[in-house]
């Protein structure tokens, strides 16, 4: 695991949930809590720093950074809180920091958010760009009520598995039971679909489309029965587009673990089409974890 949490702050209502969120988690890490206001040019990656400023304005952005730390220690007392004022373009701020962190939290959006935008490019840019799982918190958790469940989908990827193991790791810590989704969808009928059929005339359509889901759900299961013998877990084979279907249990759980692919580093992620809509709209926090996993019960995830 990494050394210490790192979480973003604004100022504004999503930036206010985030850091508890990660107070929280720091809490029950037993880690040090890094609270991070930057000031600098939303969201570019490729930009340098801004020049020095007027005493007045940095002390304006202190303020904003203090809050933050407030914040945390209001959500969790007597927990290591430092607070960190960065200078320049957010996102690369964010992502410098979070270097041998266990976790980068952000919120959605933050206080340059626009009408009808679902993720801001802060959110985005960490997502796509840090080096360790990064959690993103939507607004409505400002004070969350506990379901007791972690989800996480399954596609029977080596993505999927990395999501596993975090989400794993974080339900042993909290206590939470592991909801296993995969989903599925009847096949669309082509040449591929009608030769099997007359091949095996008795099998239905959709019972081989469910067969193939529960298949590609079996590496995780096994996975976590060997690695995380005591915790609880729960396989759903779903019917439904998976972002539908992994959307519906994020609205019972407190947390959902999505898997991400890619290069990693600045050269820059490819976040799946599944996995960025339900960062954008899952109803609670998501962890986007990193592929290349070593599922070593010592390790973590790492791209």
């Amino acid at each position: 695991m990494g050394t210490h949490v790192v979480v973003g702050y604004d100022g504004s209502a999503e930036g206010v949930a985030a850091v508890r969120w990660a107070a929280r988690e720091a809490a029950r890490l037993d880690a040090p809590l890094q609270v991070v206001h930057v000031w600098g040019l939303s969201g570019q990656l490729d930009l340098p720093p801004l020049g020095t400023a007027s005493a007045y304005v940095r002390a304006g952005a202190q303020e904003v950074a203090d809050e933050g730390g407030t914040v945390a220690l209001e959500a969790a007392p007597g927990l290591d809180v430092s607070v960190v004022l960065a200078d320049g373009p957010p996102a690369q701020a964010l992502v410098d920091r979070a270097a041998g962190a266990t976790y980068l939290v952000v919120g959605r959006q933050g206080a340059g958010r626009l009408s009808g935008i679902l993720m801001g490019s802060v959110a985005l840019g960490t997502v796509q760009h840090a080096g360790c799982p990064v959690v993103v918190v939507p607004r409505t958790q400002v004070e969350p009520l506990s379901t007791g469940r972690v989800v996480v989908g399954v596609d029977g990827s080596s993505a999927a598995l990395g999501a596993v193991v975090a989400a794993a790791r974080h339900a042993v810590v909290t206590g939470d039971r592991l909801v296993v989704v995969t989903a599925w969808r009847s096949p669309v009928h082509g040449r591929a679909l009608a030769s099997w059929l007359r091949e095996q005339p008795d099998v239905a359509p959709d019972d081989l489309a469910r067969d193939a889901a529960r298949r590609a759900q079996e590496p995780a299961v096994a996975l976590l029965a060997e690695q995380f013998p005591g915790l609880e877990v729960e396989p759903v084979v779903e019917e439904g587009p998976a972002a539908h279907v992994l959307a519906q249990h994020a609205e019972r759980a407190d947390l959902l673990v999505v898997g991400t692919r890619g290069r990693g580093g600045i050269a820059g992620l490819v976040l799946g089409s599944v996995s960025q809509w339900l960062v954008a709209r899952a109803a609670c926090p998501v962890l986007v974890s990193r592929v290349g996993v070593d599922t070593g019960p010592g390790e973590r995830a790492r791209s």
